[in-house]
């Protein structure tokens, strides 16, 4: 799902951003926003970082349409 990116660090983004990939700083968080008016069901989430997803980056989302 695309994601509206909000803020990375303390810093809020400026304008809409949509993006299906988001670069989250090291020791630091990004707010993003999910669309789920249209998905129903159960996804999974995940960072693309192996040790990062072994690390606890990964979770299931279920969104009720």
């Amino acid at each position: 799902w695309p994601v509206q990116v909000l803020s990375v660090g303390n810093q809020v983004v400026d304008g809409v951003q949509w993006r299906d990939v988001v670069n989250v700083p090291a020791l630091g968080q990004t707010v993003v926003r999910v669309a789920f008016a249209d998905v129903g069901g159960r996804t999974v989430y995940h960072c693309h970082i192996l040790d990062h997803e072994d690390q606890g980056m990964m979770a299931v989302i279920e969104a009720r349409s």
